[in-house]
């Protein structure tokens, strides 16, 4: 049996959004959307990684995770009617939009190492909240788990 569960993941990220759309003014509503939507991406990506036969870290380090799954493969269609096994690596160029700026999943995971807060403890807990935008952390694991979905039956080391 899978410890980790994307359909679980899904749900995490749409309770984030659910909560995002109720406002974000507050400090604690942006530690609450930030939170469940790192989780979710943690729980995620996790499913991913055991799903394709990859061992699984017990690390809550997200830039570690889409690094494993950066081992793993995915198919795409590279032209209508043929398909390819690329890097799942790809899913760190996922574009993200906020307004007229725009990100990526990558810039999101990798926010920690320049000095965002650290998830989960400094997500939690704390004073001061250093992150990217709550509604494009919320964005970014709704992304991750689409991106999950679409590759669940193709996905491979």
């Amino acid at each position: 049996m899978a410890e980790y569960d994307i359909a679980f993941g899904k749900r995490l990220s749409e309770t984030a959004h659910m909560v995002a759309n109720q406002g974000l003014a507050e400090l604690d509503a942006q530690r609450t959307v930030l939170y469940l939507s790192l989780l979710s991406t943690e729980i995620t990506l996790k499913a991913m990684l055991e799903h394709a036969g990859m061992s699984v870290a017990h690390t809550h380090r997200l830039a570690d995770l889409i690094s494993d799954l950066g081992q793993c493969e995915v198919e795409i269609e590279i032209v209508p009617g043929s398909k390819r096994h690329v890097s799942a690596s790809r899913i760190r160029a996922i574009p993200l939009n906020h307004g007229i700026a725009q990100s990526t999943v990558g810039n999101v995971i990798d926010a920690e190492s320049q000095g965002a807060s650290k998830y989960p403890t400094e997500v939690r807990y704390g004073e001061i909240l250093k992150h990217f935008p709550a509604e494009v952390v919320a964005q970014m694991a709704a992304e991750v788990s689409i991106f999950a979905h679409e590759h669940w039956n193709d996905i491979r080391k």
